[in-house]
Order: C-alpha cells, then structure tokens, then sequence
C-alpha cells in the first residue's frame, strides 16, 4: 500500500499513482525533498500530506506558501504545483493522494453536489496550509488518514474515506472567497502554463525558442514571458535550461550513455555549457554526479 520514492510523471507531466486503484482511488509516498524537489505537474487528484521534518515550499499559480515540520497541506484537484527544501538538513513529506470518487462517488450523488464539487470546481481552492494551533481538526484528520494507510489493518479503507470525507467538510465551511474575474484569471494563466510545459516536454532536445513556446499556446512572446514569471517566477528559457539539467541528470543516473551524448540528447550543444550549467545546479560535474555513492 504505501510507496517509497520519487514521484514519476508521464509525457503531459501528470502523475503516476502505482498503487491507487479503481476500488480503492488512494496512494501514499514519501519523498525526500533533501535529494530532489518535486517539480512542476499536476494530477486530477486530490493531495494531502505532513511535513516530516524541515522546511519546504510550495508553489502554486496563486502563490507560496512556507511550511515547517509538523505542518499539513491540501492541494486542489489539476493543480498545477511544486514543492522543494527551504533548509540545509533534513527535509522530507509524507502524502497522499486520492481521487474525488473515494468521497463522490458518481457525481449525481448528494456527496458530490454538497462536498466535492464545490472544491474542485473552485479555482481558488489551490492550496490550504494547516498548523495544529490554529487548524486542529484538520491536521488531526490528515495525519490520521495517512497512519490508517501506513499501519493497513483490517478495515483502514472504511476509516480513510471517512477522515478524507471530513476533511472536506472542513474545507468547504472554512474555504477562502475569491471573485469569478480571478478565478478565471488563474484558471486562464494555469491552462497556458500547462500547454507551453507540455511542449516543453516533448521539444526539449531540439531547438526551443520563447517564440516557438508562445506559439504553442497561441500567446505572444511578451505574454509568454509574463506567464512565466507570474506563474513559475523564472523566465521560459529559464526553465527549459533547467528542465534539461534535470532530465541530463536523469540519464546520469540510469544509463551508461558517454555524458557527451547525455548532453546532446538533453538539447546541449557543447560540452562546456552544459559541465558549467550542470555544476550551478547540483554543485558538482556531470562525471562527479554519476559516481556518487556509488
């Protein structure tokens, strides 16, 4: 039931759930943000989770928030969001990620009308910190659900949706107004960002320039730009650079290829730019990098 390591995402940057299923629609990880933050993606499911220990921050369309040891979070269904350390030692979350249909059911259902839909189909719902001191219930029902699923005694699913379900009773009594201008305003930037990643995705080893991305979500260069730092709060090619590094690092870590393949395959022309990028990010050479701990 519950999965260890890095969160895996597909071709259009949602994420893959190993062990939630059409009968039981949840999944657990754990991920050490120490090792690697979570990029950029999103998934149609609903996700809760408790910082382990550290510092992390999360990052939505709409904002970031700053969450120490101890604190939960709630992020919306196709948000688009991320989560990296803010501390030098340990940094780490436990969370779980469920689909509506657990609470729902079909979505004639009063469950769906009264508890779920007025969630997920309020854009400016993206994401909810709680502390213990000011948001008890809903910490206590996070971090039970999460040690039902941890523990998988007999009867645990019953208890999950009954806690999850609670949750978002909580949410929707206590859940934060926003104007119908900006919640079409965020839903418009998130759907662009969407569109111009997944291109990104797909073009990276090629040449991409800020033009061919705005194009691909049929925007200028100027409003591309903006989207971008609204948004993510770096630059298009910013990202790209980054998104390369990223996937380079990947292919250190899983092949055998010569690193000077690895470089043109993540879309480096020469060899020197892409030793010097790489070491700005993980503070040490491509070589270095595949040969540790090993």
């Amino acid at each position: 039931m519950l999965t260890f390591g890095d969160t895996t995402i597909d071709s259009q940057r949602h994420e893959l759930l190993e062990d939630g299923t059409a009968e039981f629609p949840v999944a657990c990880y754990f991920d050490d943000l120490k090792q690697k933050s979570i990029p950029w993606h999103w998934h149609e499911e609903l996700e809760v989770g408790i910082v382990r220990d550290g510092i992390i921050t999360i990052r939505t369309p709409d904002g970031q928030w700053q969450l120490a040891e101890g604190e939960c979070f709630f992020i919306n269904s196709s948000i688009l969001h991320m989560m990296q350390s803010q501390c030098a030692g340990g940094c780490s979350t436990d969370s779980l990620v469920f689909h509506a249909n657990l609470i729902g059911g079909n979505m004639d259902s009063v469950f769906w009308r009264r508890y779920v839909r007025p969630i997920t189909g309020n854009s400016g719902i993206t994401m909810l910190s709680f502390n213990r001191a000011d948001h008890k219930e809903a910490s206590s029902l996070i971090r039970s659900a999460w040690l039902e699923c941890l523990h998988d005694d007999y009867g645990f699913e019953v208890n999950v949706r009954y806690l999850l379900t609670r949750l978002l009773v909580v949410i929707n009594q206590n859940h934060p107004e926003i104007s119908a201008a900006d919640q079409k305003r965020i839903f418009q930037h998130s759907e662009r960002i969407k569109i111009m990643l997944t291109y990104i995705k797909e073009n990276f080893p090629e040449t991409v320039t800020v033009q061919k991305i705005a194009d691909s979500a049929s925007i200028s260069e100027s409003e591309c730009l903006r989207c971008f730092r609204n948004v993510l709060g770096i630059s298009p090619i910013a990202y790209l650079k980054k998104y390369r590094l990223q996937h380079a690092a990947e292919l250190l870590d899983a092949t055998q290829w010569k690193i000077s393949y690895i470089a043109q395959q993540c879309g480096f022309s020469e060899m020197s730019y892409f030793s010097k990028s790489f070491k700005e990010i993980y503070r040490c050479t491509p070589s270095e990098y595949r040969v540790r701990d090993r």
